[in-house]
């Protein structure tokens, strides 16, 4: 059993630490794909290419305007319910409502927390 149970630990660390490096390395390769992208979309614009396709092979790329939204928060619908609801105390029951009434699932999960270099337990690793 308690074989077991050291043979999941160590498995678990190891995809652990490979999700966390696959996530770096998604991370970077996203933020630089983003640059790119944008230096591609300013070289089309100041060309006047913006209703250009360009076919690349299998597929075909070309420009379009997207709707990036905020994120719903509690505080952004508070403030929209504020400018429709004058009565402040009205508002504030509506969120209250919406924040107690979420349906909340629980499960159960591994946490794994990194010692910084004085011992202690931190989220992010050092």
């Amino acid at each position: 059993m308690a074989q077991e149970l050291e043979k999941n630990m160590r498995q678990w660390t190891i995809l652990d630490n490979k999700i966390r490096d696959l996530n770096q390395e998604i991370k970077a390769a996203r933020s630089q794909k983003n640059e790119i992208g944008s230096a591609v979309c300013e070289f089309m614009k100041t060309r006047g290419l913006e209703n250009k396709k360009i076919d690349i092979g299998n597929s075909v790329v070309s420009i379009y305007e997207k709707n990036e939204y905020s994120s719903l928060t509690y505080g952004y619908i508070e403030k929209c319910l504020g400018e429709i609801i004058p009565e402040k105390d009205k508002v504030a029951l509506i969120i209250k409502q919406l924040k107690d009434k979420r349906e909340i699932k629980k499960s159960s999960d591994l946490r794994r927390r990194f010692k910084d270099t004085s011992g202690y337990e931190t989220d992010e690793n050092q």
